[in-house]
């Protein structure tokens, strides 16, 4: 008798034990590094972001070892969900709740907004966001209302030669649409971005068409054969996809490789082809002192140029990192400073 006893407590302690330590693991809110572990794998995994995890970590790089230990910001790390959770409408018409999984890029988008004019809205100084934070919005959820795209119905100006920017317009679509440049439309509205707001007017008479003054291109300003890049623009549109993330191959804001990202940059101003990284290099002239527009490259993982940027001036430049993502960084750092090459300019 006593020692079914015995063996019945000591069944106890053990399931009790397992039961703790079952319990321990399904609240834990840290991971431990595995071989072939990335920030940006593990931001996935989370439903996190790579900025995020560096911060609660207080990483000064994305570089991290095998049995490291890292804290997880999201309250929900045990069981990444395999499911896209939807997202659920605004509170309010101008505010948002952030789900798992979301981005400032992506929070943007559904809202027809840039980060810039988000991060702007919000006073925020970097890209971390945080679940269930509270952002204002400007613009309606494109992912709950989907509506037919019509070129606002067919934009026309008024008596007055101005039109009133609706939901869904950029710069760029509205320069198309009145057949001016992006740049025009800037000057003569005295813009210094390209951020726009629903209901803002805008002048796009013909009158402003005809007396614009003929530009000539800067020595500093990239060009290729089929036109001139205006460097404030360029680094401008690269600025709106920060946040965006890393695809191999990827030419569009759903996901850039580095070279990808340059060549839907130049894009969206002059008809250019899509080179590799190598590519860009051998049709690019080199500079000393770069100047902001200019190309930097790198050698990250095989002889010769494997990646590259747009430099901004300051000894900054911004790329589409692997385990970043769009983002801004310094020359100076101890990773690029190791294997920066040199900076070109687009052949005139």
């Amino acid at each position: 008798m006593k020692k079914r006893q015995l063996a019945l407590s000591l069944g106890t302690i053990v399931g009790g034990t397992f039961l703790y330590q079952a319990s321990a693991e399904a609240s834990a809110s840290t991971v431990q590094v595995k071989a072939g572990d990335t920030l940006w794998s593990l931001s996935t995994k989370y439903h996190t972001t790579v900025e995020a995890l560096k911060s609660v970590n207080k990483l000064s790089s994305n570089t991290i070892h095998i049995g490291q230990t890292l804290s997880i910001p999201s309250a929900s790390t045990s069981q990444p969900s395999n499911k896209e959770e939807k997202p659920s409408a605004p509170a309010t018409g101008s505010t948002y709740k952030v789900q798992s999984g979301d981005t400032l890029w992506k929070v943007a988008t559904r809202f027809n907004m840039n980060v810039e004019e988000l991060k702007r809205l919000n006073a925020l100084s970097s890209n971390i966001i945080y679940i269930n934070q509270t952002l204002k919005v400007n613009g309606s959820n494109s992912a709950s209302t989907p509506t037919t795209s019509k070129p606002a119905e067919t934009p026309s100006k008024d008596a007055n030669g101005t039109y009133k920017v609706q939901r869904g317009d950029s710069l760029s679509k509205i320069a198309s649409t009145f057949h001016m440049s992006v740049s025009e439309l800037k000057q003569i509205n005295g813009l210094t971005s390209n951020t726009i707001y629903v209901n803002q007017q805008l002048k796009v008479s013909k009158s402003s068409q005809t007396t614009r003054p003929t530009k000539k291109p800067s020595t500093s300003t990239p060009s290729t054969s089929n036109g001139t890049l205006n460097v404030s623009q360029m680094i401008s549109d690269a600025k709106r996809y920060i946040g965006v993330p890393y695809k191999w191959g990827g030419t569009t804001p759903s996901g850039f490789d580095c070279s990808g990202f340059i060549y839907y940059v130049m894009k969206q101003q002059i008809s250019t082809t899509r080179y590799t990284t190598a590519g860009y290099w051998s049709v690019s002239t080199p500079v000393s002192n770069p100047q902001p527009g200019d190309l930097v490259f790198f050698n990250t993982y095989s002889s010769g140029p494997t990646h590259m940027g747009i430099y901004l001036g300051n000894r900054q430049f911004i790329h589409a990192g692997s385990s970043t993502g769009v983002t801004i960084a310094s020359l100076d750092n101890s990773y690029w400073s190791k294997r920066y090459l040199g900076a070109k300019r687009v052949s005139k």
